[in-house]
């Protein structure tokens, strides 16, 4: 071994002696020093998949143009921002992202411990004593080196667990990945509603400040009486109230989207572009199919049974005995007239495997594959359920998006036109036309509810799938 012929070469250089001991010692330590020396720590350069908001949707028949890269909104200039920005922008700002990039540091950490390429360091051990005899006295000296090894190749077992750790890690983090970007495009249409509830809102204030001002005409003309005023007056007030919900509802979901992407809570981003058309998810078959091929659970899922099979081995090995070799010097003071004794032996010292054969290790490891075999078997037979679920939320939220999209959500400024031209003929009086105004806001209410209910549907089935199903960038130019 490396380690005998360094020794080897020390010993033939020229007679030891007791002066020449710290030499030996210091020189052997130096070399062994040399030899065990740990890698550095390097930069932590992973490649990660492409951002989860520029993949390539599923439906390969339903032929989408190609999703332009945006640009990196600033919150120190962009209040307003798409939803391909602010999922840029939480891909790489979320804290929830930045918590588990941090765990490369372990599986960095795991690669330095396993790229030593001895498991021990040299251990010196030094005897002095007085040698007494009929002739006289003399000094004996025992200097012993030795360094224990590795015989079952279990350095090249332990950097294939590190490697298989770093695998597990990406993989969970690009499972987090999702789950944010999930979050986020669910987030971003919650705040798009209360945006539009916003402008509802709006809307009706403005309806009841103009149905005001004809009753104050209809009353100046004696058309009319004052209690009509007052309660022309308590609707605007009413209005008002539900106006300043409505944009607190709105300050709040921007606030949750700002704290899911990471974005500074002194100006929460506000979304911009308009909401897109339902759309039928495509069939059951070809979202499995999808899922067993993207979903990143999966992959995480079949990289812990690839780190669970390489601690196995590593176990397995580390139950041979490892041995210890090295080099003893002993320097006899002889008190007769021969003098003093220089011997120079090699040392080869291996444990007896007897009881203790790593079985606790080994035991641990066979458990983790188990468990790891386990999870992913009832993830995966879990799966279909979990799709066909998901979707049929998607296609129930889809139909009533459609029905209200259609009939009601353009109508609604028609509709309080209506109203107040109808109360200005005197049609109806000012109950009547409070009565139909609520109830117009309740059905669109209702509509925005059931858009909500869609988006939030899609993002649970994208969850669930493992990548996005449309590249809706919700711009002025979406269909």
């Amino acid at each position: 071994m490396r380690l005998t012929r360094t020794f080897g070469t020390l010993v033939r250089s020229s007679t030891i002696g007791c002066s020449k001991l710290p030499l030996l010692v210091g020189s052997a330590l130096l070399l062994l020093g040399c030899a065990t020396g740990g890698t550095s720590a390097g930069a932590l350069n992973a490649q990660e998949a492409p951002a989860p908001h520029l993949r390539a949707p599923v439906a390969p028949s339903q032929q989408e143009p190609a999703r332009h890269v945006e640009r990196m909104p600033d919150p120190a200039t962009d209040q307003s921002v798409s939803l391909g920005g602010i999922l840029a922008f939480a891909d790489e700002h979320s804290p929830v992202l930045a918590v588990a990039r941090s765990t490369r540091s372990r599986a960095e950490a795991a690669r330095v411990a396993a790229s030593l390429l001895l498991p021990s360091n040299p251990e010196i051990t030094i005897a002095a004593g007085p040698r007494m005899g009929p002739a006289g006295r003399g000094v004996d000296v025992d200097v012993s080196l030795m360094q224990q090894v590795q015989i079952a190749g279990e350095r090249g077992r332990r950097v294939d667990v590190a490697k298989r750790l770093k695998d597990v890690t990406d993989a969970d983090i690009e499972q987090m990945r999702w789950a944010v970007h999930c979050d986020v495009h669910a987030g971003f249409h919650r705040a798009l509603v209360e945006q539009e509830r916003v402008r509802l809102a709006e809307r009706v204030v403005t309806f009841q400040q103009e149905v005001l001002r004809v009753v104050e005409r209809q009353i100046a003309a004696g058309e009319t009486a004052p209690l009509t005023l007052r309660l022309a007056q308590a609707e605007v007030a009413q209005a008002e109230q539900v106006l300043v919900g409505a944009r607190q509802a709105f300050l709040a979901a921007r606030l949750r989207l700002a704290l899911l992407a990471g974005w500074p809570f002194a100006t929460p981003p506000s979304p911009t572009g308009k909401f897109d058309n339902p759309r039928e998810p495509p069939p059951l078959s070809d979202l499995s199919t999808v899922a067993r091929k993207s979903l990143p659970s999966l992959r995480a899922g079949a990289a812990r049974i690839q780190e669970a099979k390489a601690r196995i081995e590593l176990a397995n090995r580390e139950a041979w005995p490892r041995p210890s070799v090295g080099v003893q010097y002993k320097r006899e003071g002889n008190p007769g007239a021969e003098g003093v004794y220089d011997i120079l032996m090699g040392v080869l010292s291996m444990p007896i495997p007897s009881t203790n054969l790593n079985q606790g290790e080994r035991a641990r490891a066979q458990a983790d594959l188990t468990v790891a075999q386990t999870e992913l078997s009832a993830t995966r037979g879990l799966l279909d359920g979990q799709i066909a679920e998901a979707r049929s939320e998607v296609v129930a939220a889809s139909a009533r998006t459609k029905a209200y999209g259609n009939e009601i959500l353009p109508r609604f400024e028609e509709n309080l036109t209506l109203l107040r031209r109808s109360f200005e003929l005197g049609e109806i009086d000012i109950l009547a036309l409070s009565t139909g105004r609520e109830r117009f806001l309740r059905i669109q209410s209702d509509a925005l509810l059931a858009v909500q209910d869609y988006f939030t549907a899609l993002a649970g089935l994208e969850r669930v799938v493992g990548i996005d199903l449309w590249t809706d960038d919700h711009d002025d130019k979406s269909p």
